[in-house]
């Protein structure tokens, strides 16, 4: 895959603000011993992982919505004035698991990978047969949340690390058990609140890969020549990324490609494997929340 750093602009919707409440663990905290991998659910091979977060990194980032409490201090949490649609909802991480809900026939799991260079990542990766990437408890509650997903790590030198959710989980064209397409045809875009600690760097890319991106989608060719590689997935980079809790809504519409694999006009949608976060510059420490992910 080349190493191409591509400037692009994206348009970018806009948010108001909510409010919330409380922090997370202390960053300053050890991350706990989470359990590493894929899981029944993960996604469809490391090297997946690997592809879709290559260091070739995006220039236009994604707009942020509203932001949370921080250091003790308690803002109200408004209730949401937008329609309730509970097939959305990916993952609340109440449950504590590493599982995606079982809703609207989705059941993968979270999971993280990273390079081979000998860095360090909490949860750790593990092969397909591995458990799944669990949550992890907030030391105060944030607008009634109690886990978010995080991990941590550093000292990776190729194309750094990631944190993903297979959205559904079968059996893929080799006869492993690993992440499938799933259709989020009738969906706009996802929703989700994200962090940072205060050591971590802040170069966290969100990324969808689909059937043009995934080697099991039949379109892309591994380790193939520029306009027809895999895990040229759509994505942007996650802006205003700090120790605050911000609430991000971010479109389909609204990702791009990096322009060295499969050209497409946009997400598959009726074709989604995995939604990750990755981290470009992960030879340094990098410490990174999710909560509430849903599509809208």
């Amino acid at each position: 895959m080349q190493n191409v750093r591509l400037w692009f602009g994206l348009f970018i919707l806009g948010w108001g603000t909510l409010g919330c409440s409380g922090e997370s663990k202390s960053d300053d905290d050890a991350a706990s011993a989470g359990k590493g991998g894929q899981g029944a659910g993960g996604m469809a091979g490391a090297s997946a992982a690997a592809g879709a977060s290559a260091a070739a990194g995006m220039g236009a980032a994604a707009g942020m919505g509203g932001t949370a409490g921080m250091g003790g201090m308690t803002i109200d949490c408004p209730a949401s004035t937008d329609p309730i649609d509970p097939t959305a909802l990916i993952d609340d991480f109440e449950d504590g698991d590493g599982l995606v809900l079982p809703i609207a026939r989705r059941n993968g799991s979270w999971w993280t990978a990273a390079d081979t260079t000998g860095g360090t990542i909490v949860p750790e990766q593990s092969d397909i047969t591995g458990e799944p990437a669990d949550p992890e408890m907030l030391l105060t509650p944030r607008c009634g949340s109690h886990y978010a997903m995080r991990v941590t790590g550093q000292g990776f030198t190729d194309w750094g690390a990631v944190v993903g959710v297979a959205l559904a989980a079968g059996t893929r064209p080799n006869g492993d058990i690993g992440a499938v397409p799933y259709d989020a045809s009738d969906r706009t875009g996802l929703d989700f609140w994200a962090r940072v600690g205060d050591t971590s760097t802040n170069n966290a890319l969100l990324q969808v890969t689909d059937s043009n991106s995934e080697p099991d989608g039949g379109v892309c060719v591994p380790d193939g020549a520029v306009g027809e590689q895999c895990y040229d997935s759509f994505g942007v980079p996650l802006t205003n990324l700090d120790t605050t809790w911000h609430h991000y809504r971010i479109p389909f519409s609204g990702l791009a490609q990096r322009k060295f694999g499969v050209p497409a006009a946009g997400v598959v949608k009726s074709a989604v494997y995995n939604v990750t976060f990755s981290f470009l510059s992960a030879t340094d420490p990098f410490d990174f929340w999710i909560d509430d992910i849903s599509f809208y």
